[in-house]
Formats: C-alpha cells, structure tokens, sequence
C-alpha cells in the first residue's frame, strides 16, 4: 500500500539562515531610509555638559557618577533625552509647530558646546518649561 502524501505546503520555510539574512537586509534598509534626528546631537552634548557636573572630584579625571543623578549610566541618561526629545515633538505636532523641537535642539546644542562652563549652561536649561 502506498502512503499518500498531503498537499506540498504554499510556502516552504527558508533554512534558518537565509531567514537571519533576509531579516538583516530588511532592517538594514529600513535603518538607511531613517534621517538622523536633529535633537541626538544636543542630546550628546547635554550628557557630556551634565557628565561634567556629576564629576566625582571636580577635576575631570574621574568618569561622571551617573548614578547620584538617577542614571544607570550615560546611555540611561541619552535615552531619557530622546525620550524628552520624542514627547516635545508630540506637543509641537499637536500645536501645529512641528519644527519647533528640531530648532530648539539646534539652539540648545550650540549653547553646550560653546560654554566656557559647561555644568553652568547645563544648569540653566529648563528642561521642564515649554519649548517656545
């Protein structure tokens, strides 16, 4: 007696690798199409000026105590800023001025990286205050 076989399935699975590179391409070219937000360059500067306030001896030699500022770490601090810099996008958005955050990180950044005292600049940003 012959066995029968059902019918051949519509699709057959890929060999796990082939599915891993086809998954790899399709993230890498989702990525590539991704433009650059304008506010992760303000966002490394805020760290770098608020690291200089979290230096544990005052001298620049020792790395910023990320922890005393209730961050595990400078990329626990990089994701709280994209974090702010995400939700200041939706109230611009609501209010009908989407470019309003991207200038405002513009501003933000050219000030951090200009200070003599980057601590102080850091300071002086209201990061609570609407962004007007």
């Amino acid at each position: 007696m012959r066995r029968r076989l059902g019918p051949a399935p519509a699709v057959l699975p890929l060999p796990v690798r082939v599915r891993r590179a086809a998954w790899s391409g399709a993230i890498v070219g989702l990525s590539a199409c991704a433009a650059p937000d304008p506010c992760a360059p303000m966002c490394a500067a805020a760290a770098s000026a608020y690291g200089a306030c979290l230096d544990p001896d005052g001298e620049g030699g020792a790395p910023p105590d990320w922890s005393a500022a209730n961050y595990d770490d400078r990329r626990g601090f990089l994701d709280a800023c994209d974090t702010w810099a995400w939700e200041q996008r939706l109230i611009a958005e609501e209010e009908g001025e989407p470019d309003r955050v991207d200038a405002a990180c513009a501003q933000r950044e050219e000030a951090l990286r200009s200070a003599a005292d980057p601590c102080a600049a850091f300071s002086t940003l209201e990061w609570s205050a609407p962004l007007r």
